[in-house]
């Protein structure tokens, strides 16, 4: 089955008023690229085996479900489908109430969420427990109980209200969620399908609104009604349901994938380690970078760097061009393995990535291996750790350094203090390697009159908002040469200072 019965002791129950549909094997796949393709083809190259990156997987038609996410998560979902018949949590509430779940009795903070919802999803003080019960089988099940089924769980609500009365609406959801991860009737095995496409669309990084970056709660439920309603006990329907998802974080998550790629912010550099990789000849060929995608904060971003050279059988490294370096500015925000808002970073590639292995041929679109983030303050010039991002010292290091000066003369008064300060080299060492991002008004070029001056004045007014236009034509006035506007200049200025 789906999932895994929580522990607790429930006995039969009647079953919602459907056929009984035929038990499927959905265990999970999750092959590794080279098994699954190693029979299917045998490359005209010295390797033997198509490509892989870190260690992704092979995309397939189904995904992971065989470690799905324990009751406390799956706890406040179930909920919700009690309550309203699909999601409709956004994501501080669906963070809140896991944690709750996580650290509370489950009756308990199932009851906390009837009492929340109860007024906006529509259960009224006056409701009889016969009622609750009605409702609570319709949102789930889609149909209303019969007489035996209505008898008996409004039954046990009945029993709950005297031996348990503060935790009575609670202890009875958290019993048909138990009933509902068991059995075979096609009624159950679509509610447990719709779970797990609910977790699964919950986690993902493309599925903004139902996620709940949104806090209006019925633009949540009505995307989330929108995806679920349609699937059914076939497995099929809850796969089409999920096809678009790029599934990178559910598989590396249950898979337990370690970062085996790595960006240097200030350098450019990407490093990214696999197996089996192939040589063509020519030069500055082996990797097509525009089949990369990172994922961080936002959106997903798509590398327009130009072809390199594998390093070895086992790795590449691409210097990113401008464009890429800073259109990664503000989804790869914090050093680490994931942004600010926790989003995991990731890289996915599709087929013909490795350029000996055309994108025609048999292979398999490969779901993403994990990247480890460094130096992304890059406005933190000296380094210091007491004021990260300062004029007095950040901004005129910078405006020195393009003014031509190195190094006592570059540094002279224009530090602050910190255990890992720069000296003048790996200052000079620091901003040859990060000039490009610094270019901020998108001439091509990073000069002190213009990039420099404009970094300054922003260091010196940190917090004029972007929508104040008097400011932002301060800070770019008579020093703004390329085609951005001004507050496309300063967004980019403050994306240096994550």
């Amino acid at each position: 089955m789906l999932l895994s019965r929580p522990n607790r002791s429930t006995p039969c129950h009647p079953l919602p008023t459907a056929a009984s549909g035929a038990r499927r094997n959905n265990a999970s796949r999750c092959w590794s690229a080279v098994t699954l393709l190693a029979t299917v083809f045998a490359a005209t190259t010295a390797s033997a085996a198509p490509p892989t990156i870190g260690d992704a997987t092979a995309s397939s038609a189904d995904f992971t479900v065989a470690a799905v996410r324990p009751p406390d998560s799956y706890t406040p979902l179930m909920g919700s489908f009690l309550m309203f018949g699909a999601d409709a949590l956004d994501w501080t509430s669906y963070s809140f109430w896991r944690s709750l779940a996580g650290n509370a009795p489950r009756d308990q903070a199932l009851q906390s969420m009837y009492a929340g919802y109860a007024t906006v999803a529509g259960f009224p003080a006056f409701l009889l427990n016969e009622e609750i019960i009605a409702k609570f089988w319709v949102n789930l099940f889609g149909t209303a109980p019969d007489s035996a089924q209505s008898l008996f769980w409004t039954s046990r609500l009945n029993t709950y209200d005297v031996t348990s009365p503060t935790t009575s609406k609670g202890r009875v959801m958290a019993d048909l969620i138990d009933f509902t991860m068991t059995g075979t009737a096609a009624a159950l095995v679509r509610v447990r399908n719709r779970l797990s496409a609910a977790q699964m669309i919950k986690y993902e990084t493309d599925t903004a609104t139902e996620q709940g970056s949104t806090t209006d709660r019925n633009v949540v439920l009505n995307a989330s009604r929108a995806r679920l309603q349609p699937i059914t006990d076939a497995l099929s329907t809850r796969d089409a349901a999920v096809a678009t998802l790029p599934r990178l974080r559910w598989v590396i998550e249950q898979n337990g994938i370690a970062p085996k790629a790595t960006f240097d912010a200030a350098s450019g550099e990407l490093v990214v380690n696999g197996t089996e990789m192939v040589a063509l000849a020519g030069a500055n060929n082996d990797i097509d970078p525009t089949k990369l995608t990172l994922y961080g904060e936002g959106t997903a971003y798509p590398l327009t760097s130009s072809g390199v050279e594998i390093t070895s059988a086992t790795q590449f490294r691409i210097t990113l061009n401008q464009a890429d370096r800073q259109g990664l500015l503000t989804r790869l925000n914090r050093d680490g393995t994931s942004s600010k808002g926790n989003v995991s970073y990731l890289l996915a590639a599709t087929p013909g990535w490795n350029t000996a292995y055309g994108a025609a041929q048999p292979q398999a679109a490969l779901t993403g291996t994990r990247i480890s983030v460094s130096n992304v303050a890059l406005l933190n010039v000296d380094k210091s750790d007491a004021t990260a991002y300062d004029a007095a010292t950040d901004g005129v290091l910078l405006l020195r350094y393009l003014l031509g000066q190195r190094g006592a003369a570059l540094i002279a008064s224009a530090r602050g203090t910190g255990t890992t300060l720069r000296d003048a080299t790996a200052i000079e060492t620091y901003l040859a390697g990060a000039l490009p991002v610094f270019d901020v008004d998108g001439d091509g070029q990073t000069l002190p009159h213009t990039d420099g001056l404009m970094i300054l004045r922003r260091l010196l007014n940190p917090g004029a908002a972007t929508t104040d236009v008097a400011a932002m034509a301060a800070i770019t006035a008579g020093a703004k040469r390329g085609s951005r506007s001004d507050v496309e200049i300063v967004n980019l200025i403050d994306a240096l200072t994550p």
